[in-house]
């Protein structure tokens, strides 16, 4: 079969191998058989190849998700042809992943059967997974997102950040305000088209006093951080007393905060948590709803750029360098 084969790390975008003759996995109880037909990138794909995930062997098919169609249920409640979307359950990290023409899923890692409306194709459904479940599971779970509350966006322009901004002005939350930061002034219009109420163009890394201006020197109520450690410090300064400051991502490539003074950086009662795609649960999550909110137009999608699977170096360099405002894709046909 087809497929993109990392074959030690660290190594460049180049470096990956676009193979036709990766040999196909074979049906397994437990396991659902997907015919893959396009997949999203994720950061921790970037970071498995340059070499920061621990306990991966290799050569490795990477990709955590993927869409497509089911081939064999594995015994399980699925029928031949099903459209479904799998995310994570060890995919690209324990055994091949999403990078391939097939790819082998658990079970509780695979949603129900997918409805597609008329006019949202694979590769727009293939931006959705990890990157909306994520999105909505920390606004929902990590933040418990109120529609009265304001929400601050760390790391507006990056896919799960544009996600939680459409989410957040959704009828899932009716989020009053957004405020989100981009280091770029041209990917302000794309976080602005998102749902974003406010663009904070970030070059200091200093923002909490325009956070507080922004909203009558009361600071966010809910902050969604996903730079990492450089930004952490300004993102609790950035809410409220009571403020909650939700970390998911940590696209900066830090994942220390070398200078966190908690007993300063929290007071008086702020709340400092996490969220992880892994406790997202595909068989009760709304996925469908999400599908059918951006075939209806009250979700934006933020798709950036589509690439075929052979070019999945292409995007990697592509994701790598910053480029990307929003989600990247490869359809595999």
């Amino acid at each position: 079969m087809r497929a993109v084969v990392c074959p030690r790390v660290p190594i460049a975008p180049a470096e990956l191998v676009y193979t036709t003759t990766h040999p196909t996995p074979s049906a397994r109880a437990g396991h659902v058989l997907i015919r893959v037909r396009a997949f999203g990138l994720n950061r921790s794909e970037l970071f498995t190849r340059q070499g920061h995930s621990p306990g991966i062997e290799f050569p490795r098919v990477l990709g955590i998700e993927c869409v497509g169609e089911v081939k064999d249920a594995g015994g399980g409640k699925w029928k031949e042809g099903d459209v479904v979307a799998a995310i994570l359950g060890g995919m690209g990290r324990k055994f091949d992943g999403g990078y391939a023409e097939y790819a082998l899923a658990p079970h509780a890692s695979v949603s129900p059967p997918i409805k597609l409306p008329e006019g949202l194709g694979w590769d727009r459904f293939a931006a959705i997974p990890e990157t909306f479940l994520t999105a909505w599971g920390t606004l929902s779970d990590s933040l418990k997102l109120d529609s009265k509350d304001s929400l601050l966006i760390r790391g507006g322009t990056t896919s799960v950040g544009l996600a939680c901004a459409t989410l957040a002005k959704s009828p899932l939350f009716n989020c009053t305000r957004v405020i989100a930061t981009t280091r770029s002034e041209k990917k302000a219009a794309t976080v602005r088209e998102c749902g974003a109420d406010d663009v904070i163009i970030d070059t200091s890394g200093a923002i909490a006093d325009e956070v507080k201006r922004l909203t009558g020197g009361k600071g966010a109520d809910k902050c969604v951080e996903l730079v990492g450690g450089p930004t952490l410090v300004d993102s609790c300064a950035s809410v409220g007393p009571e403020g909650v400051v939700s970390t998911v991502g940590c696209v900066s490539g830090e994942w220390i905060c070398k200078e966190f003074d908690y007993m300063s950086s929290l007071a008086p009662k702020k709340h400092l948590t996490m969220f992880s795609s892994y406790t997202i649960d595909i068989s009760t999550a709304p996925l469908q709803w999400v599908v059918d909110a951006v075939a209806r137009g009250e979700v934006k999608l933020g798709v950036d750029k589509v690439f075929k699977i052979e070019d999945a170096g292409k995007a990697h360099a592509y994701m790598e360098a910053n480029h990307a405002a929003g989600k990247v894709v490869c359809v595999v046909d």
